[in-house]
């Protein structure tokens, strides 16, 4: 099970990334384009974890987007 959390920061995408990995979590950043965007540089930051979504919980905002695949 992997969860990603996509944030427009890549401050806090390894902000988020580095306190994951401080609690022992398996974790990468992957940077990825928007879906349907025309700009070539419009780009969301991708945290990658084996964190189950409840670990999360106190680290990401209620606005950020979530999926667990």
């Amino acid at each position: 099970m992997v969860t990603r959390v996509h944030l427009e920061e890549e401050d806090a995408a390894q902000a988020l990334a580095e306190e994951l990995d401080r609690r022992g979590h398996e974790v990468a950043i992957v940077k990825e384009r928007f879906a349907g965007e025309d700009d070539d540089e419009a780009l969301e930051f991708v945290v990658c974890t084996t964190a189950p979504e409840g670990a999360l919980v106190d680290l990401v905002d209620e606005d950020a987007f979530v999926e667990v695949d």
